[in-house]
């Protein structure tokens, strides 16, 4: 078999990476190839995630991948999708 390599981008609520992935047929090797902080921004006493940042450093992860000349299957993006806030009718 042939091998098959991934890319998993995993953002966190304190930092971001991007790992390679490799299948052999036989077993799954994982290299973090960047890692990067995911920072917050302060605007008017509210945090909101600097979006932009995240995904430069996403892009500059992606193309340190490419630099490595692998022929990538899929991607896959991991995210802290379970953060919210509820607000009141009071705001």
């Amino acid at each position: 078999m042939e091998n098959m390599d991934f890319i998993a981008v995993d953002l966190g609520a304190t930092s971001g990476r991007v790992i390679l992935a490799s299948f052999d047929g036989q077993g799954l090797e994982m290299k973090t190839v960047s890692r990067f902080p995911t920072p917050l921004l302060r605007i008017s006493g509210r945090f909101y995630w600097n979006i932009y940042s995240i995904y430069e450093n996403i892009l500059a992860g992606l193309e340190a991948v490419g630099k490595l000349g692998v022929k990538v299957s899929s991607i896959g993006i991991d995210t802290w999708g379970v953060d919210f806030v509820p607000v009141g009718s009071d705001g």
